[in-house]
């Protein structure tokens, strides 16, 4: 017996994911429009949207640009579920209904397992026409050099034939620097605390040279911050610190990967596990803890629906109680899932007694491409800041990619990675100092 696929009727869903504007555009306002936003979502060009929000309610302007990230990451979000090879690039833009003034607007890039080889491609076919631009550069400077250097050695020599000899000196002293600053660039560096065999022998060196101190466990929280929500910690030090934080995992591979490079640079950062993942990959969450790195708290199931007290209740204790299980910490770190604080999870943790951990620097890496990410953190980082990036819920091979040359650029620029909790001790040590 044969069946006849004629009848079959394609899902709103089924035909947002081929990218059908008319059905992204009712799926989306499904979400939005009791919430007072209408979207019309039209293409641009190939694999290319533009999603419109129209703020109808009664609202100030101000409020409409106030819900940017929220919208922005809810929109994200939903096209990243789609899986969809037919969308890339978007550009969200947010209106005021009354006048249809422009609010605001943000262009992203939605990678997702259907479109993240080809993306892959792009970017490498990219990196390559730049390889031949800056090599076909480097041509032409390179013999403009030449010319200046054989026009400006003449004129030096005859000017002052006395000390011709200086400018050689000059360089290979310069020549020297480089290279020793090059090398040095290159070294892992440590806050001094030890951490097994694998550490680098540079490493181990310079922690006999500078006094140290233990950092604190990874459990502990000031009690100043006990009940408070912490976006970023402001020092009165001119010491540049940044935390970094993972949140969704743990993850099958790009969590592994992960520790395995902030191992390779000497790092230590901060990872907000949701429970879900937890029960699948306890493994993982052992070996977050075995290197050294702080855990917090994201919610058992990741629900980002507002909730009721017991539900909230049940969501964070029961995540504690598996954390503890499986890794022995107790955390009273605490991140509302989606980051949303008006869902009843952040006020729950708050009675509590928990930190309610948000952010200073938003990767943007859940729908952001590997170079925006790169500048999204670079450019808003500051010292005493804290990094929103993420380890599991999907893809993270754009995470993975940008990891490196975070740490590097902002290990040249001066900054130490320390782990939330050693960001707050040293609030803690500064203020009980300054009594």
């Amino acid at each position: 017996m044969t069946f006849s696929n004629a009848l079959h009727q394609p899902s709103i869903f089924e035909l947002a994911r081929t990218g059908n504007c008319q059905a992204l555009s009712y799926w989306i306002n499904s979400f939005l429009a009791p919430q007072g936003m209408y979207v019309h979502i039209s293409p641009t060009r190939s694999r290319s949207l533009q999603v419109l929000i129209d703020f109808q309610k009664p609202r100030r302007k101000e409020q409409c640009v106030g819900l940017r990230e929220r919208v922005v990451r809810f929109i994200c979000y939903r096209l990243w579920m789609l899986n969809s090879e037919s969308i890339d690039d978007v550009r969200i833009i947010g209106r005021f209904s009354k006048d249809l003034s422009i609010l605001w607007h943000q262009t992203v890039r939605i990678v997702t397992p259907a479109n993240s080889e080809r993306l892959r491609g792009l970017s490498r076919a990219a990196v390559a026409n730049s390889a031949k631009f800056r090599a076909m550069r480097s041509v032409f400077l390179s013999g403009s050099a030449v010319t200046g250097f054989v026009l400006g050695y003449w004129t030096f020599y005859y000017t002052l034939s006395s000390i011709w000899t200086a400018p050689s000196v000059a360089t290979e002293a310069g020549v020297s620097g480089l290279e020793q600053a090059a090398t040095l660039d290159h070294l892992p560096t440590g806050n001094g605390a030890a951490d097994g065999p694998l550490r680098s022998q540079f490493t181990r060196a310079t922690a006999l040279l500078a006094p140290t101190q233990e950092p604190p466990a990874l459990s502990t929280i000031p009690d100043a911050f006990k009940g408070q929500i912490i976006r970023k910690v402001e020092l009165a030090s001119t010491e540049k610190v940044i935390a970094l934080t993972f949140d969704d995992g743990p993850w099958p591979d790009s969590t592994v990967q992960m520790l395995d490079i902030l191992r390779r640079y000497d790092v230590k950062a901060t990872f907000f596990m949701v429970g879900l993942h937890l029960q699948e990959h306890p493994d993982l969450a052992k070996r977050v803890a075995a290197d050294g790195h702080a855990i917090g708290n994201h919610s058992m199931n990741h629900r980002i629906d507002v909730v009721d007290a017991a539900t909230a209740a049940k969501e964070v204790n029961d995540q504690a109680q598996l954390i503890y299980d499986v890794t022995g910490v107790k955390t009273m770190l605490f991140r509302p899932p989606g980051g949303f604080l008006d869902t009843g999870f952040s006020s729950y943790a708050q009675t509590q007694g928990y930190t309610v951990l948000m952010w200073s620097v938003d990767s943007q890496d859940y729908y952001g491409s590997v170079p925006l990410l790169i500048d999204n953190v670079l450019t808003n980082a500051q010292p005493g800041g804290i990094v929103l990036m993420h380890d599991g819920g999907g893809d993270r091979s754009a995470t993975l990619q940008a990891l490196p040359q975070i740490i590097t650029a902002l290990k040249q620029q001066g900054y130490r990675f320390v782990t939330v909790p050693e960001l707050l001790a040293m609030k803690a040590k500064e203020t009980e100092a300054a009594q």
